[in-house]
């Protein structure tokens, strides 16, 4: 389990100054009390979601990147993707459209407090709902934005519901790999936790052997997390739907049974031509 203890105090101090003026000492137990389970959620954004991605919400999935330098890119994936994954992340997180919440945020600047009381990830855990999003490129096409956002929001279960049980993780699956077959600590944290994320899976070229080897490794996790209804985020850095590639004989029965199941929710990110624009 990741431990917040220090980033959490000092999301304490930035809420304690920004929403009462006072140092934590200063403050009442009410008001300790909202400090504190703001404080508890943002450290495990802080802790679980990659660096840059735990300010991301579903507004900034526009179609658009940010190269390294700052310098604007223009669109990688056409209007009807971008609506059509709003949508999907939108029933997803708060069972209501793009369109109504996009209304929302325009006459409404507490847009926060909107989603926030439709929030049914509660629902979704219960369910063991997972997620898949895909897309065949080597390039940013906001695979790991979507996957901070849904992220996002179960944490937020904390402050929701009260709910402080709940665990998270974010591993890439060429790590995850490495501590099934060393059995490192870390391992247990995987394997138990409530909302997991496995970035960055990859299609490479493996020989039979070394193919049988991966499968009898990480089948087992899965299948568990499956079995178990652990919500399970999967991203991946290829086009699942290509029928000349063979999912179960790759990555093994656990994946595969994730990817067929109606629990899952698919989100296919197509490529578009990318260039630069001009500031």
């Amino acid at each position: 389990m990741k431990n917040i203890e220090y980033a959490k105090k000092q999301f304490i101090n930035f809420f304690s100054e920004k929403y009462y003026q006072k140092i934590p000492a200063e403050l009442t137990e009410s008001e300790m009390e909202v400090c504190s389970s703001l404080s508890e959620v943002w450290a495990y954004i802080y802790k679980v979601v990659p660096e840059g991605h735990g300010k991301f919400t579903i507004f900034n999935f526009d179609g658009y990147v940010t190269g390294k330098l700052g310098q604007k890119m223009e669109s990688k994936l056409p209007d009807d993707i971008v609506q059509d994954v709003r949508n999907k992340i939108c029933k997803f997180c708060w069972d209501i459209g793009w369109e109504e919440i996009n209304s929302q945020s325009l006459k409404d600047e507490n847009i926060n407090t909107f989603l926030r009381k439709r929030s049914v990830m509660m629902k979704r855990f219960k369910a063991g709902a997972n997620i898949v999003i895909f897309g065949a490129s080597n390039k940013p096409v906001g695979r790991t934005m979507l996957a901070s956002i849904v992220m996002k929001e179960a944490i937020r279960l904390r402050a929701i519901h009260g709910d402080r049980g709940q665990t998270y993780d974010w591993i890439d699956f060429s790590k995850l790999c490495s501590a099934i077959e060393k059995e490192t600590d870390d391992l247990v944290d995987y394997k138990s936790c409530d909302w997991l994320v496995v970035d960055n899976i990859l299609r490479r070229a493996r020989t039979s052997t070394h193919t049988t080897f991966l499968v009898d490794k990480i089948d087992p996790f899965f299948i568990n997390r499956y079995s178990n209804k652990q919500p399970t985020i999967l991203v991946f850095k290829f086009d699942i739907r290509d029928k000349t590639f063979d999912i179960e004989k790759s990555f093994g029965i656990g994946i595969s049974r994730i990817l067929d199941s109606k629990r899952t929710l698919k989100i296919p990110l197509n490529e578009y031509i990318l260039s630069m624009v001009d500031d």
